[in-house]
């Protein structure tokens, strides 16, 4: 019997180690039983749970991913916006280097001495005597020009060489005329006489006696007449601006 109260006692409590000695001292039961091992293989009942633990340090990031391939729509809208892109830079570039290609231009194509230019890339003059059309063409000629035909078809610039440099002389050559075929009114650098291109009088050109050979009038008068070629006459002579940078 004192076996079994002290086996109940030991297996019932292990708090005091004083106790269960005693009881081992007083039980001839327990004579072969080493303390030690009766220590190790009993288990008392279950403590309360701990404190949970800290966090433990983050692993390592593993690799990208590879990335995946655009698919058409996007492949189409990159392009789009690549070339939107490029076009925008294009016109940024030239609005920038504009002004100073104007100013280059400038710089480099200058009027000789004696002749007027109203930016166009021409220089202008009129002869200083008079002669029949043919002669004046000559004499334009021999300056290096010929008789004023680009500028004469622009409007603004038709206006500048009226107020500027014919002034008030009547009845100036000009590049136009219809030798070569009666009604086909020609420029002499080879471009038809229409409408747009020609500032014509009205009622003109009207072939009054055999006329194939045009002047214009001071700026008080309204366009272009045609007259007889064998009429003597001053000039307006035109020449391009040589670029003085090349």
């Amino acid at each position: 019997m004192m076996m079994l109260v002290c086996f109940l006692f030991v297996t019932a409590s292990l708090v005091n180690g004083q106790d269960y000695l005693t009881c081992l001292r007083n039980s001839d039961a327990f004579a072969g039983i080493n303390p030690q091992d009766t220590a190790s293989n009993i288990r008392g009942p279950p403590g309360y749970p701990g404190k949970r633990g800290s966090p433990g340090d983050r692993g390592l990031q593993g690799d990208k991913g590879s990335k995946a391939e655009p698919g058409s729509s996007d492949r189409e809208e990159i392009r789009r916006l690549r070339a939107d892109l490029l076009s925008e830079t294009q016109a940024l570039i030239n609005d920038a280097i504009r002004p100073l290609q104007d100013k280059i231009s400038r710089l480099c194509q200058v009027a000789e001495s004696g002749w007027y230019t109203p930016s166009n890339g021409y220089q202008y003059r009129l002869t200083e005597t008079q002669q029949n059309w043919q002669e004046s063409r000559r004499l334009c000629q021999a300056m290096g020009g010929d008789l004023a035909a680009v500028g004469m078809r622009n409007v603004a610039i038709e206006r500048k060489l009226l107020t500027e440099v014919i002034k008030s002389v009547r009845n100036v050559w000009i590049g136009l005329n219809d030798i070569s075929r009666e009604g086909q009114w020609m420029w002499i650098d080879d471009v038809r006489a229409a409408e747009g291109n020609v500032n014509w009088s009205a009622g003109e050109p009207n072939n009054f006696g055999n006329e194939d050979c045009a002047v214009v009038n001071r700026p008080s008068y309204n366009g272009a007449v045609d007259v007889p070629c064998s009429l003597t006459k001053f000039a307006l002579c035109e020449k391009i601006i040589t670029d003085n940078c090349q």
